[in-house]
């Protein structure tokens, strides 16, 4: 096999160990804090850009606006998001964080980032700048192929900020 092969099937190999233990890690996370990894991640998108319509949320996380609308009937049941009419247009409903949810959202911030440094303490410190570095040209070049949304004042795609500690 020659080269660019090898290297594009070991590439896939690691991208997918690496996205099974990201979604276990992330299951692990929302799990602990009582709502499913889907709610997880549309409260990340909330909590990000507070008045998202559900049609934006849907849009934002690549899924049914059908499924949106049960997603946040969910956190809206457990009072972590309310809904809100919006005053320049009483047809457009908005989702918006209640203190409940704020403060459930900065407690899974938390959580991620201890979970994040613990994964650090687990890289040689000298090698930790050059994984940091490749894993953000790895999330480019899927930016670049249309795999995520690009990167906008700091947001990526599902809830991830690129300076805190949104889900991986």
């Amino acid at each position: 096999m020659d080269e660019p092969n090898a290297s594009a099937l070991r590439l896939r190999e690691l991208m997918r160990r690496l996205v099974r233990g990201i979604g276990l890690l992330e299951r692990g996370d929302a799990a602990c804090c009582g709502i499913t990894l889907s709610q997880c991640h549309a409260l990340g998108e909330v909590a990000a850009q507070e008045g998202l319509t559900p049609g934006e949320l849907a849009a934002r996380l690549g899924i049914d606006p059908s499924a949106v609308t049960r997603i946040a009937d969910a956190l809206v049941q457990n009072g972590l998001v309310r809904r809100e009419g919006d005053p320049s247009d009483r047809r457009v409903v908005r989702l918006v964080l209640t203190p409940e949810g704020r403060h459930f959202w900065s407690r899974v911030q938390e959580a991620m980032l201890e979970r994040s440094r613990a994964l650090l303490q687990r890289l040689p410190p000298d090698r930790r700048p050059l994984v940091l570095a490749a894993l953000a040209d790895l999330v480019e070049a899927l930016e670049k192929e249309g795999y995520l949304g690009s990167v906008e004042g700091g947001r990526c795609h599902g809830g991830a900020t690129t300076g805190s500690a949104g889900p991986l």
